[in-house]
């Protein structure tokens, strides 16, 4: 359902929301389509979803169609784009007509300009995706998923950002409350899991009669045990064929991987398989380690990977001297790179720089932000050292800090980093908005090596049967269900260089729980926070993408456990940590 505040939307923005469905190409009319195989791709109007509608273009004859479908999802419902009108925000009524200035200084006029940015962005790249479907003479949809967006990524989200909500979470798979209240996921995470391939793969299915859907994301699904030439056999086009090979590939790559691991063979076991039995897509990284997707879409349930095809697996995003990146097989090393193949065809996206920012919102002031959506106004409070307990300056919400960012504390001599909030640095009790700082950023209480993923939160990916028995836990690693640990690969964050790590399931006799993982990472980690999102991995080099989920606990800091720490000991944060990749290469 459509928000009521719908008549509130200046024209251009109203158009996106109301309108369900365009037809934006005129050389191919939907009514034309063949019923043969139907391939949608979402198609953003950047250049990887670009390449991808091409790459599957090239594939296309009389047996095989392709069209686009452009989705439109944050619907500035109180971003005024055109008139001149105080800004109406948000459906909570957190701020409503009459405001002159936000709680972080924002004028109502930089507001309107900001919104007005939000919604011509968006036009320039509906208008993008236009021309790249017109180049490609496919046909174009356009569609508003923006009440789904609203009630099952961004209201969760901000919800959980509020102290004292009367709201509980729910785990990440909507399977049912929690009895505590955690952060909700990064919204890429779970608009990957509820609107990509939730809203708008139902969508595809049942409006355009799709039999597979297609995305841009640099990840690779093996569809294991799926035969092909039984679907379609009367088929022999090139995306088949394409379908066919691509799964063989992937297969070698697999127990190429595994082989390499004796200790997870289990893996082979929980993939065994049986004639006539389809068993799980498994979700594998992409090609461009440097672009690899996997940990957004770890969320994502292994049923809903069905009849999804990543184009660019595969492929680098950009020609590079350094080959390190790419993925075991060599033959990827000797491959168009996806800004030369969208050269190469002169699809008019080939040299758009990439998005940033939030999923379907854009790049934004994060702090400012979300801070107009919070049921309550967040509650100043000081910033408090973390080693002589003094207060260094004040904050306007403890609600816009993160561990481990910057604190910018104004006036301040030394550069403070965020290591906590309340009484959780091991600083004593303290149930204020305390925002406790340290003047280091590999500073201990930054520091732990431990955290717990309760265990209904966790989506495991690519195990087992596609129709398990809900009682065996065949889509949980044997040794688990076993009671005996095993050795993955973990990350916390986008692109975080993998560290090893040893998972335990301790189980509970619980009506209302199933227990929680618990993950002992082999260095310390900088900066684990609850609500954030932890994805394991199997397989040399971390090929294999096990599934993900937010974490519940985080460990004690290394300053509450009264160690320190030193350069050689830590895990980079992130694949730009230089302050470690330099200390640790040389």
């Amino acid at each position: 359902m459509i928000h009521p505040s719908i008549s509130k939307i200046p024209p251009r923005c109203k158009e996106v929301i109301l309108g369900r469905l365009f037809t934006a190409s005129a050389t191919c009319r939907v009514d034309e389509i063949s019923t043969n195989i139907n391939v949608v791709v979402a198609m953003s109007g950047g250049v990887d979803s670009s390449v991808a509608s091409h790459l599957l273009q090239s594939m296309a004859d009389e047996s095989v169609n392709v069209s686009g479908l452009h989705m439109m999802n944050w619907n500035a419902l109180d971003e005024d784009c055109d008139d001149d009108r105080d800004v109406e925000l948000n459906p909570s009524g957190k701020r409503g007509a009459g405001t002159t200035q936000s709680d972080e200084g924002e004028t109502t006029a930089s507001i309107r300009r900001r919104s007005r940015t939000f919604c011509e962005a968006s036009e320039r790249d509906y208008n993008d995706t236009q021309s790249v479907a017109q180049h490609l003479s496919i046909p174009l949809h356009r569609v508003s998923f923006a009440s789904e967006y609203w009630t099952q990524v961004f209201q969760p989200f901000v919800e959980s950002l509020t102290p004292n909500s009367p709201s509980t979470t729910t785990d990440v798979n909507r399977n049912g409350p929690s009895n505590e209240q955690i952060l909700m996921p990064n919204p890429d995470y779970s608009c990957n899991t509820f609107i990509k391939f939730g809203a708008m793969k139902d969508y595809a299915i049942e409006k355009m009669n799709a039999d597979y859907i297609a995305t841009g994301h640099y990840a690779q699904l093996w569809h294991r045990g799926y035969d092909f030439a039984k679907r379609f056999r009367y088929n022999q086009s090139s995306f088949i064929e394409w379908m066919k090979e691509s799964s063989s590939l992937l297969e070698d790559q697999v127990l190429d991987a595994i082989s390499e691991r004796p200790e997870e063979e289990w893996l082979l076991s929980n993939s065994d398989r049986q004639h006539g039995v389809h068993h799980r897509p498994m979700l594998l990284a992409g090609a461009d380690r440097s672009k690899d997707q996997t940990y957004f879409l770890s969320g994502v349930r292994t049923d809903n990977f069905k009849n999804v095809v990543f184009p660019l697996g595969h492929l680098m995003k950009k020609d590079t001297p350094d080959k390190s990146n790419v993925a075991c097989n060599t033959k990827y090393r000797n491959q168009q790179s996806v800004r030369d193949i969208a050269l190469a065809a002169k699809i008019p996206t080939a040299s758009k720089k990439d998005s940033m920012g939030i999923c379907f919102i854009g790049k934004r002031n994060f702090g400012q932000f979300v801070s107009q959506y919070l049921a309550e106004t967040p509650a100043p409070g000081p910033f408090v050292d973390v080693d002589t307990g003094e207060i260094v300056g004040y904050h306007k919400g403890s609600t816009h800090f993160t561990i481990g960012q910057g604190a910018r504390i104004s006036g301040a001599n030394t550069k403070y980093f965020v290591c906590g909030k309340g009484g959780d640095c091991g600083v004593g009790k303290d149930d204020s908005n305390s925002v406790f700082v340290c003047n280091d950023t590999h500073h201990p209480s930054l520091y732990t090596d431990e955290c717990s993923v309760d265990f209904s939160s966790f989506n495991w990916i690519g195990l087992g049967d596609e129709i398990p028995n809900d009682n065996s836990f065949t889509h949980v690693p044997i040794p688990l269900v076993r009671d005996r640990p095993i050795e993955l690969f973990a990350r916390t964050r986008h692109l975080q260089p993998l560290v090893p790590c040893s998972i335990r399931w301790t189980k509970r006799n619980s009506s209302t729980s199933l227990g929680v993982l618990s993950i002992e990472f082999h260095k310390p980690m900088r900066a684990v926070t609850p609500g954030q999102i932890l994805a394991l991995y199997a397989g040399a080099g971390g090929l294999i993408c096990l599934g993900g989920g937010p974490i519940h606990r985080r460990g004690s800091s290394f300053m509450e456990r009264g160690l320190g720490v030193s350069l050689s000991m830590l895990h980079p944060s992130g694949n730009n940590d230089l302050s470690l990749l330099r200390h640790q290469i040389d």
